[in-house]
């Protein structure tokens, strides 16, 4: 079973290239970034276009490429190959695939990803997950919105339990959590 390390942090805190960098550096395999947006129009397709160009500028300092994988959903089914270092971008973006897509697993949705996470570390050497930190925005959302930060929250403390390393990611720099060998 390869290693799990969760990386979260606010949004624009840096932890996407913090985890790319991290991840380019430790690979002596196959670096895999298994992407969960669902393309589209507007702020989603920028987005995308910002995280491809970011990829490619820390492949090319690392001299190394990834291979890029799209998987909004079922993340368990990527081709994902034994020793393979797999970056997973992002967890919030699954759980609202899996919750809301037509091809989500709905209510399902937490057990879902954690089976592909479990799945994903049997095949991997190394699998970071990268996070939002949502969870010190205030409140008096919609029912919905409480749902998903309530399950996100779960799926954190879930892969806690599993064994992961937390780090998170302040102004681009690792700021607390349990340090990752």
């Amino acid at each position: 079973m390869g290693e799990l390390l969760l990386v979260y942090g606010g949004s624009g805190s840096g932890k996407s290239a913090w985890a790319e960098r991290e991840l380019l550096a430790r690979a002596r395999g196959r670096a895999v970034y298994l992407a969960t947006m669902e393309p589209g129009t507007g702020e989603a397709a920028r987005r995308i276009q910002r995280h491809r160009a970011m990829r490619e500028r820390h492949g090319a300092a690392a001299g190394r490429q990834f291979v890029t994988l799209e998987r909004p959903v079922d993340i368990g089914g990527a081709d994902v190959r034994p020793g393979d270092w797999v970056l997973l971008e992002d967890l919030g973006n699954l759980l609202a695939n899996e919750i809301w897509s037509p091809a989500g697993a709905g209510r399902g949705a937490r057990e879902r990803i954690l089976s592909g996470i479990r799945a994903l570390t049997d095949r991997a050497e190394l699998l970071v997950v990268v996070s939002n930190d949502v969870f010190g925005d205030g409140g008096g959302y919609d029912p919905e919105t409480e749902r998903y930060i309530r399950w996100l929250g779960e799926l954190h403390r879930e892969l806690a339990r599993m064994g992961a390393a937390a780090v998170e990611i302040v102004c681009g720099l690792a700021a607390g959590g349990r340090a990752f060998p």
